[in-house]
């Protein structure tokens, strides 16, 4: 049956599915959800809903740009390049910025130099320092910062930014310059650079030095460690009945505890004169015959007794 037809249930009552909702129903919610995961910094259910946005409103510019801001907030910057490289139909704006400061998060700086070469604007000047810096070209870099130095007020956090930024290009500039050169020698002479030996090294003859000898050696272990006297070396002990250099078998039973071994049982039983069982060495019938044995023994005993106090 289709969803659009009526479907009967109990009774005289019949169920009509709901009809899907359009998108001009659908965009105004999913624009408030999406203001409302920016706001709070739900940016991953954000990069969702926008989604959805585009999905339903390919052309929404506000939900593209939206979105590239996501991918670059999360620095997922391969997603924003692939995103740059769909933008929407009717988008004027070509962003080569962001797709400058994207190639330039992934280590691509010739590529983002090209794209924002000749271009003016702060942000694009900033960009270009720092992709001048990476690239080694520390005095165009200085230049860079030393111009936008100028139009900043000493208040600002940008100018904090830019004074770091300037003393790093200036350090290195420095040091590829003027430092590093200094420390490199001129000489082709390789042994001529070797240092010199200490003072007194070479007067000091083999004589002199005093060498360590076998005995010395032993002399000086045999002062640390004394020998103890009287003191025995201890016997490992062996199972009863072993004897050195004789074979010895073990006990198969000696994990068993020992009433319950068959020798004990056996032992117990030959002692007591009865049969063998398991656990107590005797029987029932042993058991009887002692009891009575015992029982008569008493019996006589009490008449001897009694007769003799009569």
């Amino acid at each position: 049956m289709s969803s659009t037809k009526a479907v009967s249930s109990k009774g005289n009552k019949t169920f009509t599915p709901r009809p899907p909702r359009s998108a001009e129903e659908r965009l105004p919610k999913l624009y408030r959800a999406l203001t409302d995961q920016v706001d709070d910094g739900y940016f991953a259910n954000a990069i969702k809903t926008c989604k959805k946005i585009l999905t339903l409103d390919p052309s929404s510019q506000a939900a593209y740009q939206t979105l590239l801001f996501l991918h670059l907030q999360t620095d997922d910057y391969t997603s924003a390049i692939s995103l740059l490289d769909n933008p929407p139909k009717d988008s004027k704006d070509a962003l080569e910025f962001e797709r400058a400061y994207c190639l330039y998060r992934l280590h691509r700086e010739k590529e983002a130099l090209e794209l924002i070469e000749g271009k003016e604007g702060r942000k694009v000047h900033h960009l270009e320092a720092q992709i001048r810096y990476r690239l080694g070209e520390y005095q165009r870099a200085q230049e860079i910062y030393d111009d936008l130095l100028v139009d900043v007020g000493s208040s600002s956090s940008e100018h904090s930014d830019i004074l770091t930024n300037l003393n790093a290009s200036s350090s290195h500039q420095t040091f590829a310059t003027s430092t590093y050169k200094s420390h490199l020698s001129s000489s082709n002479d390789v042994e001529s650079n070797v240092p010199s030996l200490p003072t007194g090294w070479s007067r000091s003859s083999s004589t002199d030095k005093k060498a360590i000898t076998p005995t010395t050696a032993t002399s000086s272990t045999a002062k640390a460690v004394p020998e103890k006297k009287g003191e025995k070396k201890r016997r490992n002990k062996l199972p009863k009945g072993a004897v050195v250099g004789k074979p010895f078998t073990e006990d198969p039973e000696r994990w068993i505890p020992l009433k319950q071994r068959q020798s004990y049982i056996t032992a117990q039983a030959k002692k007591k004169g009865g049969k063998e069982s398991m656990g107590t060495g005797f029987t029932q019938g042993s058991t009887a015959q002692a009891s009575h044995s015992s029982g008569g023994g008493g019996g006589g005993g009490g008449k001897n007794k009694k007769g003799k106090r009569k």
